[in-house]
């Protein structure tokens, strides 16, 4: 293995035809959105969760009543059913 230290890149082997970088004119105003513009960002992101949330704990409630109600009539059943066993 050949262990010969390289030397740095000279001016020419750099970036010759580059420009140099500026600041652009867009980023003068402190960079990114403004407090507003996040707190609106955060508060539609908020909105859209709670909707999203509602919906689906709306349907798992309608489900679960579909299932207690689906219950007690099996229950009455089996009540109606041993009510009239005893009778006789």
């Amino acid at each position: 293995m050949n262990m010969v230290p390289r030397s740095a890149p000279s001016a020419i082997t750099q970036r010759t035809l580059s420009t140099p970088s500026t600041a652009s004119s867009s980023s003068s105003s402190g960079g990114g959105a403004g407090i507003f513009a996040r707190l609106g960002s955060f508060l539609v992101g908020a909105g859209m969760t709670a909707l999203a949330t509602e919906f689906f704990i709306f349907q798992e409630v309608r489900e679960g009543n579909l299932q207690m109600l689906k219950k007690q009539r099996e229950l009455e059943k089996r009540i109606a059913a041993l009510e009239k066993h005893n009778k006789h």
